[in-house]
């Protein structure tokens, strides 16, 4: 499994990070935002509607997720018989 963790930006949408390539995360002018650096990509840094408090729970606890799955995603057609 690759770990990866999904951020919502500030101006809307969402990036989706390998947390292996994430090298650090600074706090902005806005608490409630912060700067994520990412290795290969995102060298210079990508600003992330989450605190820096909140980004570290996000990141530390997807590098210790053991791998089992918090839940099940299931693709079922259109129409059920």
């Amino acid at each position: 499994m690759i770990p990866i963790i999904s951020c919502p930006l500030p101006g809307g949408g969402q990036a989706l990070i390998k947390t292996q390539d994430i090298g650090g995360a600074t706090s902005g002018k806005n608490p409630k935002e912060c700067d994520v650096y990412i290795l290969g990509w995102a060298a210079n840094g990508i600003t992330v509607d989450l605190s820096l408090d909140d980004f570290a729970e996000i990141w530390v606890s997807a590098l210790i997720d053991d791998g089992a799955p918090e839940y099940e995603i299931v693709f079922t057609p259109d129409e059920m018989h």
